[in-house]
């Protein structure tokens, strides 16, 4: 089951940064469709990336220490084999 940690509003701090990204994604496409300097864009969409990259490693950080953690301290140790198959796939 998913924490969220909503106790220490985690789910919002996470939607908030999605919004921050989302928005950043948009104003790249105006950039597109203004026929913005490629430089200029290569730069905002490597700061997407960054933004993403944090974002996925929140999400990550959370996980382990909420969802993995009380699923092995239960005896539940399908969650680490969860982790590892994402880990696997994770860029």
């Amino acid at each position: 089951a998913a924490s969220w940690n909503m106790e220490n509003n985690f789910a919002k701090s996470i939607d908030n940064r999605l919004a921050t990204i989302e928005g950043h994604i948009r104003g790249v496409r105006q950039m597109v469709v203004d026929e913005k300097d490629c430089a200029d864009i290569l730069l905002q969409l490597s700061a997407i990336e960054s933004s993403v990259q944090k974002l996925s490693k929140a999400i990550l950080k959370n996980h382990i220490e909420h969802c993995v953690k009380d699923s092995v301290t239960n005896g539940d140790l399908t969650a680490l084999d969860k982790l590892n198959q994402v880990l696997d796939k994770y860029k």
